[in-house]
């Protein structure tokens, strides 16, 4: 059907041009050859419309990447047919140029195909020239084997490379794994990220990852190779992480107890310990930090190797000026930490709310309390209301973790409560208060000066103004806001709303505090504060099965204790 609807379209395209190219006056060579490239044109943007939705993986490298039965290439020859000829290489590896013949591809690169085509085309015509680039690469069936997530067969672009090969054989998604795999995976990461985040600030890392330079790839001409990831990165070359071919074979060795290795350590943008590898040089380890941080002090860079300390030359611009120099197993090269004199920072707060000079307040770090505060921003308003003034102070420790539980069951795995206290301790751990422990009351009403924190940089103290309302909700007749009265109880408030509803427990009514939320229970000392909350519950509820299984456990109780009292009846008579 497909040939079909191409043969229509080619004579409906001669058809139509060759009326118009009578009226204009061309020869029939002329008409065919812009008919050609008017053909071509068509193809090819049809063609690219196609593939522009599929995936070609990494870039490529034209002098690397090698052509292969069922690429697709785009051709173009100067100046007889600037348009692309879009041509599909054939099982053989060959290609057929229309009007030139055929040439064959076997084992050649993409670079190493243009200049065969070029040599082609100028044996024919000294003035041709040729471009060729690669369309679409072909898919490729291979097999990754070893230490990745998930080993078996796969179908991929050759325009992989070795390491994104393993990056796809390593890929998680949630939708299509087993949810314990797929915890297992998200803990492993976390461990993972717990590690860098532990080495991240010493500038050393000592942990190595064996497979990245110990690839083994087989391909299907029996040649082998080893795959080195690492150098492939650092040197930017695509020799040592090859694109992959038809029917190869990747083995990800798992890691070894022992090897020999190599560290570069300091003021490098990657801290890092690699497996040595035979022939590795110092400029090469240069190369495993991806450059130096700011902080580099070039007049500081030792290699330690063979029990011996050399202290290597650099310029000012960080260019090592000596000879470059083969590695030993076990070499460590550390970059000094230019010397710089200790920061003077200004530490500031801020005064919000219901005081009488708000704003930013410089402060001696961790010594100016409080009060000291409270008295450069001129005391409080006639409105402030200290029992919801608080002090928030946001940590700086606060990170993203891939499994929310893990915090939580850290902090719990060596606790001695019991397993009842879950729950409630889940809830206290997801909703952590970034606000000091303070009493405004205590300090400033009470002037208990025991109470008085100390401030730290960043530290927000915001001063409320005194809200007009108690709001009272739960089993009560008319729940809503309530007018604040000073000094009154919770009963106050509950009779104030209507009263006890029907259903409610008094036992379990509540203040809750509008500072910090905390639940407290009331007695005639305990009094309302204007911005609290009043919660009263209902009983609870029941389900009917239970209630039938406790009415069926106090009578087997009453039974056992009748036949008691009989049995012990009849013993004294």
């Amino acid at each position: 059907m497909k040939r079909l609807f191409c043969a229509l379209l080619i004579i409906s395209m001669f058809s139509s041009y060759s009326i118009f190219a009578q009226m204009k006056g061309e020869s029939p060579i002329e008409q065919e050859q812009n008919l050609m490239q008017e053909f071509q044109k068509s193809i090819s943007s049809q063609s690219t419309q196609q593939l522009q939705s599929l995936p070609l993986g990494n870039s490529i490298d034209p002098a690397f990447y090698r052509i292969g039965p069922s690429d697709i290439l785009s051709l173009s020859i100067y100046p007889i047919n600037p348009y692309p000829l879009i041509i599909t290489v054939t099982p053989s590896v060959s290609i057929v140029i229309p009007r030139f013949g055929e040439i064959n591809l076997y084992g050649k690169t993409l670079q190493q195909a243009q200049d065969s085509i070029d040599k082609f085309l100028q044996s024919r015509n000294p003035e041709l020239k040729a471009n060729l680039t690669l369309q679409k690469a072909r898919n490729c069936l291979i097999n990754i084997k070893g230490n990745v997530i998930f080993p078996t067969i796969y179908t991929v672009p050759a325009s992989f490379q070795i390491s994104t090969a393993i990056n796809y054989a390593n890929k998680v998604d949630a939708q299509t794994i087993p949810a314990a795999q797929y915890s297992s995976i998200t803990k492993y990461n976390e461990q993972i990220r717990e590690s860098e985040r532990i080495f991240n600030q010493s500038k050393f890392s000592p942990i190595s990852y064996y497979f990245t330079r110990n690839i083994v790839l087989l391909h299907n001409d029996g040649t082998s190779q080893n795959v080195d990831i690492e150098k492939s990165k650092a040197l930017d070359n695509p020799e040592y992480n090859p694109y992959i071919r038809e029917g190869d074979e990747i083995i990800v060795p798992y890691e070894v107890d022992h090897y020999p290795t190599i560290s570069i350590a300091g003021e490098v943008n990657r801290p890092i310990t690699l497996p040595y590898k035979e022939n590795d040089s110092l400029s090469l380890l240069l190369k495993f930090g991806y450059g130096f941080t700011p902080e580099a002090d070039f007049s500081n860079i030792l290699l330690y190797q063979d029990g011996e300390t050399k202290r290597l030359e650099f310029n000012a611009k960080g260019e090592y000026i000596g000879a470059d120099m083969p590695l030993e197993s076990g070499c460590v090269l550390v970059v000094g930490k230019k010397t710089t004199k200790p920061q003077k920072s200004v530490a500031t707060v801020s005064v919000q709310g219901e005081v009488n000079h708000p704003g930013v307040y410089v402060i001696n770090d961790e010594k100016t309390t409080l009060t000291d505060i409270v008295d450069l921003a001129g005391g409080f308003t006639p409105k402030a209301h200290l029992p919801l003034a608080r002090i928030y102070r946001f940590a700086s420790t606060i990170e993203y973790v891939m499994d929310p539980r893990r915090k939580i069951n850290e902090t719990f795995q060596y606790s001695n409560l019991t397993l009842e206290d879950t729950t409630r301790f889940m809830l206290d751990m997801d909703y952590p208060k970034n606000v000091v422990s303070c009493d405004f009351v205590e300090i400033f009403t009470n002037n208990n000066k025991n109470l008085n924190p100390r401030l730290q940089n960043g530290d927000i103290i915001y001063v409320p103004s005194q809200p007009s309302q108690v709001y009272v909700f739960g089993q009560v007749v008319n729940p809503g806001y309530i007018d604040y009265v000073p000094n009154k109880s919770m009963e106050y408030y509950i009779a104030k709303a209507g009263g006890y509803a029907n259903g409610a427990q008094k036992s379990r009514a509540r203040i809750i505090r509008g500072r910090n939320l905390i639940w407290v229970e009331s007695n005639d000392q305990t009094f309302v504060y204007a911005g609290d909350n009043v919660y009263v519950p209902r009983e609870p509820d029941i389900p009917m099965a239970l209630q039938i299984q406790r009415y069926a456990t106090i009578a087997t109780l009453i039974g056992t204790g009748m036949a008691m009292i009989s049995l012990l009846i009849s013993i004294l008579r």
